[in-house]
């Protein structure tokens, strides 16, 4: 099974395009209308990117944008998202910000923990939408947002518009973010705060001055927003003070600020977060989490697969070759080195506490649950794959760039990435289907061990 069972109540929206084809016809003029206004050369070329990637996200993803506030995105109800929806008409996240201190023994807060920055946007968009709708466009924008701010990263990088705008295509629009929206809370989709703080930290590098600063708030974000999202960051930024001690950069100082700046504004947090773990009885052993949760939410190498799903078609194949070409070829930059040892780091992570079927335990995962405060609560190692995903992406569009690849071969791939997904995303079983709303609140009982919000 891809994902958790359908609740009886699921009822299928009717959004089949011979029933609705005004929608998708909606969706598609919308959509080209914003791609073309990509070539107005006026606009800076951020903007023009997110005019492009944002009119493709719709068409793609049609017709989400023409029912964004009538049916459900996603399966519903799911104990994930329907728990989170009950939680957000609870007010839970207002009582928690208004009395921190209580929260610590709030049985809310110690379920959500600390990342409780999706229901705030939540609430932004609640303002014009129903909170269905706002859970909605949130569904509408995370891809998009995954796949411009990747770019921003590879175009800092490369300086190559169209070849960054291709080979982050597969990060923002992957099957596993689609996955999440289908049947989990909303934050596990919001993955553009891993590349939006990367860029962010190459400018502070770069740049220094206020990027410093902007980096900082950038991992407390994330953080607040999820939880392994901050560590994913935190321990870029680890490795990122290493490389640079290592090599003795002479902009070292300028990411040793950055990473005093980012723990400072992270310490809050991640005091407030052991505080939450610590204000009540546990909600599992140490022992639970290890062998119950995190030995089964991995990536495989055998069989391939990324947290179930499988490997062909989680991964664009096309993107790992060419990135596995850049690391085979040798030409290393400091760059290049820096993100092959992150991949590796991060792919060592991602496979859980065993390596593979034959039970030998995974030393580098072993060695983070015993020195990283906290770890043993890591109940899908998996996450940590999209970073090694992001690294890679990232090698293939430099690699692409020392190919000299020209405008006509760089449209063409991206056409080929373009009817991959059509056939490969959105016609597989987890990507997720429209459906019917239903009223949800939180059982009298939920907070009883063992009971279900």
């Amino acid at each position: 099974m891809y994902g958790p069972p359908v609740d009886p109540r699921q009822r299928l929206a009717p959004v089949e395009i011979f029933d609705t084809w005004e929608a998708y016809l909606f969706c598609g003029v919308l959509g080209l209308v914003l791609s073309g206004l990509a070539w107005w050369k006026k606009p800076s070329i951020e903007a023009r990117s997110a005019l492009f990637i944002g009119g493709q996200c719709i068409i793609l993803t049609a017709p989400l944008a023409f029912f964004v506030d009538t049916y459900f995105y996603g399966s519903f109800p799911t104990l994930d998202k329907a728990g989170s929806l009950a939680f957000y008409l609870e007010g839970v996240h207002h009582r928690i910000m208004a009395h921190p201190i209580d929260a610590i023994h709030d049985p809310a807060a110690r379920l959500i923990g600390i990342h409780m920055g999706h229901l705030w946007v939540t609430e932004l968009f609640d303002a014009f939408l129903t909170p269905m709708g706002a859970f909605n466009m949130q569904a509408l924008l995370y891809p998009a947002l995954g796949w411009w701010c990747s770019w921003l990263l590879f175009h800092e990088i490369t300086g190559k518009a169209r070849i960054s705008m291709v080979m982050s295509f597969p990060f923002g629009m992957g099957l596993h973010v689609f996955r999440d929206l289908n049947w989990y809370t909303i934050e596990k989709a919001a993955i553009y705060v891993l590349p939006l703080f990367l860029f962010a930290c190459h400018r502070a590098w770069r740049r220094g001055g206020v990027w410093v600063w902007l980096s900082a708030v950038l991992l407390a974000l994330s953080a607040w927003m999820n939880v392994y999202f901050g560590l994913l960051n935190a321990g870029m930024l680890v490795l990122m003070v290493v490389a640079v001690c290592a090599s003795q950069n002479l902009h070292q100082r300028r990411i040793l600020h950055t990473a005093m700046a980012g723990f400072c504004l992270l310490m809050p947090l991640a005091l407030w977060q052991w505080l939450i773990l610590h204000g009540g009885p546990p909600l599992a052993s140490p022992e639970s989490y290890l062998w119950e949760r995190a030995a089964l939410d991995t990536f495989t190498l055998q069989p391939f697969r990324w947290n179930r799903l499988e490997g062909h078609r989680a991964l664009n194949m096309v993107a790992m070759g060419i990135a596995l070409v850049g690391i085979w070829r040798g030409r290393w930059t400091g760059m290049i080195r820096f993100a092959t040892l992150a991949a590796v780091v991060f792919f060592m992570l991602s496979l859980g506490p065993l390596l593979g079927a034959g039970g030998a335990e995974n030393p580098v995962y072993m060695v983070a649950r015993a020195t990283v405060p906290g770890f043993w609560r890591m109940a899908k190692p998996e996450v940590f794959f999209h970073m090694t995903w992001l690294m890679l992406l990232g090698i293939a569009a430099v690699e692409a760039c020392r190919q000299g690849w020209s405008n006509r071969v760089t449209t063409l791939l991206y056409g080929l990435f373009v009817m991959g997904w059509l056939i490969m995303i959105r016609t597989h079983p987890a990507y997720p289907p429209m459906t019917m709303p239903l009223e949800v609140k939180l059982n009298a009982d939920w907070e009883q061990p063992g009971a279900q919000p």
